[in-house]
């Protein structure tokens, strides 16, 4: 179970895991996704989730672990002055072991040995997604991206025609995630690796540029979207950490709108690996925190307050196996088994204390050792139908009337559920 899970979480791209091998019979190819070189906003009446309607918009400048163009997906919305802003998720990577493993470093799991028979993320395979694709998003919006689709697709988030759905006529933005850094680097690193046992060891040039990415993204909706007005930013796992790291950037970008964030199962706490990531990844802070070097909290607390008048919302299990494993556990395949549950629920739990310190943060915690909540707002099924959402823990809510509640700034809808 804790197996495939993580398999999922690292690659997995939308709201939940979907079965391992669906998304290769999603049935959606490239021809289904337009290219677009990014006309102005249209109107339109509300339609349900279409593969058709998305279009993939490479951006110049972006660039994905390997050097290759990145973009983002675009659906337009009919009303012009609102936007959801998603971020993909898949794991994170910094060092040879996490980015390239080979020959001469395998990832943790193999405690980054030299011979490793765990064919896994975190043995042979990388901890971050799409990290050693050479084009996972070509210009013709192929690739990754139909996939990434079916995945976010059925969400009834993205659902123009439930009446129940506060973002239905918003602009919706998917942005994929290849960098490995949490959607926050801006970097090159030189990476060395052993493709063939016994061969020469070679070097693999890691861009790190979530951040520089996200900007050059940012500098396109501004272009289309010049009167936003409300900015919903989200993402799942290692996206959700990046809505939290670019909360600052997309405020300051559109100091006109008011944003909200909604993290998904990527809760700003402490880890030891903050300070490495930090540095490989010259991960993109704040402007004006003097403190956020120090951690994940720090940045927190600094969102929180500097922005008083701006809805920061949390969703977590209290015991995420991925999360407790990523964070805190020792390199072996022991943890990985048996992840460190009681350190990732000592340091949630301080973080909810930091929430309950600030009127504009608030937490939706359920108890489980799963990981991503999202998907549990509500699905849209085949014959039409949606799935029912997740109950609180003393049943007094849902996750769908808790995020509608954020959504719409319904403060008496809007506790911290624990």
């Amino acid at each position: 179970m804790l197996r495939t899970s993580l398999l999922l979480a690292l690659t997995s791209t939308g709201c939940w895991a979907p079965p391992l091998g669906s998304l290769d019979d999603s049935g959606v190819d490239a021809g289904q996704v337009q290219a677009d070189a990014g006309p102005g906003p249209d109107g339109g009446a509300l339609e349900p989730f279409d593969a058709g309607s998305w279009q993939w918009v490479p951006i110049a400048g972006s660039q994905c672990g390997s050097g290759a163009t990145a973009g983002i997906g675009l659906n337009r919305g009919p009303a012009t002055d609102e936007l959801v802003l998603f971020l993909q998720g898949g794991g994170a990577c910094w060092n040879s072991g996490t980015c390239v493993p080979s020959f001469s470093q395998f990832g943790p799991l193999c405690d980054y040995g030299n011979v490793c028979l765990v064919d896994n993320v975190g043995g042979t395979q990388p901890t971050g997604v799409h990290v050693r694709d050479s084009d996972p998003y070509p210009v013709d919006g192929g690739g990754a991206f139909p996939g990434d689709l079916q995945v976010i697709g059925p969400s009834l988030v993205f659902s123009r025609g439930a009446t129940t759905n506060p973002f239905r006529r918003a602009s919706f933005v998917y942005v994929p995630y290849c960098t490995g850094d949490l959607h926050s680097g801006a970097a090159d690193r030189t990476l060395p690796y052993q493709p063939v046992a016994f061969g020469p060891i070679e070097t693999y040039t890691m861009h790190f540029r979530g951040a520089t990415n996200l900007d050059a993204y940012l500098g396109y909706l501004k272009a289309q979207y010049p009167d936003l007005k409300r900015i919903w930013l989200t993402g799942v796992s290692g996206g959700a950490f990046g809505a939290g790291l670019n909360f600052d950037r997309v405020q300051r970008a559109f100091p006109d709108a008011e944003v909200s964030l909604l993290s998904d199962s990527g809760p700003l706490m402490d880890t030891p690996h903050f300070a490495q990531w930090r540095d490989e990844w010259a991960m993109q802070l704040p402007v004006g925190c003097a403190t956020c070097d120090a951690g994940f909290p720090q940045i927190m607390e600094h969102l929180a307050t500097t922005w008083p008048d701006r809805r920061l919302a949390l969703l977590s299990y209290e015991d995420d196996q991925v999360i407790s494993w990523f964070f805190y556990a020792a390199p072996g395949l022991a943890n990985f088994v048996t992840p460190p549950y009681a350190t990732f629920r000592a340091n949630l739990e301080q973080l909810e204390g930091r929430y309950d310190a600030h009127p504009n943060t608030r937490y939706f915690v359920v108890p489980g050792n799963q990981h991503v909540l999202f998907g549990n707002y509500g699905a849209v099924l085949a014959d039409g139908g949606v799935t029912a959402p997740m109950p609180s823990r003393d049943g007094g809510t849902t996750l769908k009337a808790w995020v509608d509640a954020w959504a719409t700034g319904d403060d008496a809808g809007w506790h911290s559920q624990r």
